[in-house]
């Protein structure tokens, strides 16, 4: 690069660090905070007014046919009776244990996995194992419990034949809950750790070192780039430290085992909407918020600081990892085989076992799930797809320019909102005030929100072209033209990536579905899954099974079509729903 003369090098460091005035440089970056104001109106209707909402809530004494400005002033009182509730105290260690030992169990397989990929020459089969140990994370939750409970069901197991109530053991709930959420979503931080793996092999190939000597060490070059993924990905679980997989517990919760395994959502739901304890329902939610808000924010610097490069770099293949021990190589695949077993046998049980005649069923999946129904569905989730989209991208693009005003504020106002949560009481309420209860409206709107996924375009396009925006930004070309010509170019691949996942995540859940809608007819394909499954002994359990297997199957083929695309970056916007 040609040495630039002392004046030059004044100039651009000048214009770098922008010295015009406040006005001037809002002014400059207007585009910015155009840009993002429908975004941010959406984000005032239905996130900030239902929780203001909810804030009321838990400080009156809310009667359904006075109204919330009516009801009558009490204060913290809902506050003090929470934290002198026997039960809320035990579902918040219920929750806590349930949380930690999930973060555990998953952060150490994580690691021994992706070391374990890290160890096979081949990359083909690197791939296919690291695909294999996603798909349990496209499978929808109530799909993915059944067939534990198909499995461990004394009426249904064709296993096994002992007559222990398995799922009725309240000492074995909470350990079954940590295996089952691990198996589903443990691909995630296994693809996370393997991808920092290969980040720090590119990085040393680009230098040209090789992988000799001490400084390039299996230590250097494995252990600690997964060691420090692994970190990152038990950190960001901090961010929802009060939170489980409310659908994947509710799920298998009973009665037997709720001493130990009721969470804190499933009591805030069953506050809110069981009981009709709207006000003492909502201060709960309001204290989950307010720990998982200061949590979040010191796991975003924490991550920020420390980890950032082993989430996000310029590399995103596999392909760099090198390889010249036979020894590890072996002990690698025989380690990711054993674990593909476990994987296989569920896909069996799903996909293979209800329709080889050993269990058949006495009714059509047809006759439970229409066309009709499959169709109008992923007509609103692609509507929400859609929407999200356009959120995500233009409240993205403000977070690429680093002296852009306000940006620390508006970083944090984004955590705040990311931190609120869905599915509370509060928001039912304001939905109700709407009438828009028993339509699908409520589906597609709140669909339209996971703002986790700003934080990821950002910092995919910032890890790999942020050069090329401070280019562009001394060149002097408009912000509009560089939104057109190098935002939109460059992260078109990820965004419709974040899309596709997104649109899983939408098919998969049934909690808006049943909180929002009770006419059958109207019901969600995954929701009347749900409700056919509550029928208890009147359903015909290979029935569930092929229903299973038909409900998955979207989400596993979208998986398998864009598989590529399915970076280990576009996950990390999903570690705060695991």
């Amino acid at each position: 690069m040609e040495h630039q003369p002392p004046n030059a090098q004044s100039n651009l460091h000048n214009q770098l660090h922008d010295p015009d005035s406040l006005p001037q440089r809002i002014w400059k970056f207007k585009l910015h905070y155009l840009i993002v104001i429908p975004a941010l109106m959406l984000i005032l209707i239905f996130k900030l007014l239902p929780f203001a909402n909810g804030i009321i809530l838990s400080v009156v004494d809310y009667k359904v046919f006075v109204g919330l400005f009516e009801s009558s002033w009490v204060g913290f009182n809902h506050f003090a009776q929470l934290f002198n509730d026997e039960n809320f105290r035990r579902v918040i260690v219920n929750t806590f244990i349930i949380k930690t030992g999930y973060t555990l169990a998953s952060g150490c397989i994580a690691f021994l996995l992706a070391l374990a990929l890290s160890n096979i020459r081949y990359k083909w089969l690197r791939g296919l194992f690291s695909s294999l140990f996603l798909i349990p994370f496209f499978i929808p939750s109530i799909v993915f419990v059944y067939i534990f409970i198909y499995i461990l069901s004394i009426s249904t197991s064709p296993f096994l034949t002992s007559g222990t109530l398995i799922l009725g053991d309240e000492t074995l709930f909470r350990p079954i809950i940590v295996f089952v959420e691990v198996l589903k979503t443990c691909g995630i931080p296994i693809i996370i750790a393997l991808a920092a793996i290969a980040s720090k092999h590119a990085s040393v190939n680009r230098q040209e070192t090789g992988l000799a000597g001490f400084g390039n060490s299996y230590l250097v070059m494995n252990v600690i780039p997964a060691l420090k993924a692994v970190a990152a990905f038990m950190v960001l679980q901090l961010s929802t430290i009060m939170s489980t997989d409310y659908e994947l517990i509710r799920s298998l919760l009973n009665p037997l085992v709720s001493k130990t395994g009721e969470t804190l959502d499933a009591y805030i739901f069953q506050l809110g909407f069981l009981m009709m304890n709207v006000s003492t329902s909502a201060a709960a939610g309001i204290f989950q918020f307010a720990v998982q808000l200061l949590f979040t924010i010191i796991a975003y610097f924490i991550v920020k600081r420390l980890f950032l490069k082993q989430l996000f770099s310029n590399h995103t293949g596999t392909a760099d990892i090198k390889t010249t021990n036979n020894g590890r190589s072996i002990i690698g695949i025989v380690t990711a085989c054993l674990y593909s077993i476990v994987v296989i046998f569920l896909l069996y049980m799903l996909f293979i076992y209800p329709f080889t005649g050993t269990g058949e069923a006495r009714q059509s999946v047809w006759s439970f799930i229409s066309f009709w129904n499959v169709f109008s569905y992923s007509v609103v989730n692609f509507v929400a797809v859609i929407i999200f989209l356009l959120m995500t991208v233009t409240l993205a693009y403000p977070l690429t320019v680093k002296h852009l005003p306000g940006r620390s504020w508006y970083r944090l106002f984004l955590l705040i909102v990311i931190s609120m949560g869905s599915g509370m009481i509060n928001e039912y309420l304001f939905v109700r005030s709407l009438e828009m209860v028993n339509t699908i409206i409520p589906q597609m709107i709140f669909g339209f929100f996971n703002l986790a996924a700003v934080f990821v375009l950002k910092s995919i396009f910032n890890s790999r072209y942020a050069d090329l925006k401070t280019e562009a930004e001394l060149s002097g070309n408009g912000e509009l033209h560089t939104f057109f010509t190098l935002f939109i170019p460059k992260i078109w691949k990820p965004l419709l990536a974040l899309g596709v996942l997104h649109f899983v995540v939408l098919w998969n859940s049934y909690l808006p579905a049943l909180i929002y809608i009770s006419n059958m007819e109207l019901q969600t394909p995954i929701m009347k899954l749900v409700q056919l499954a509550s029928s208890g002994g009147e359903m015909d359990s290979t029935l569930m099974l092929q229903l299973g297997a038909l409900t998955s199957l979207p989400s596993v083929m979208l998986f398998l079509i864009f598989r590529r695309w399915l970076t280990s970056e576009i996950f990390i916007g999903q570690i705060r729903k695991l």
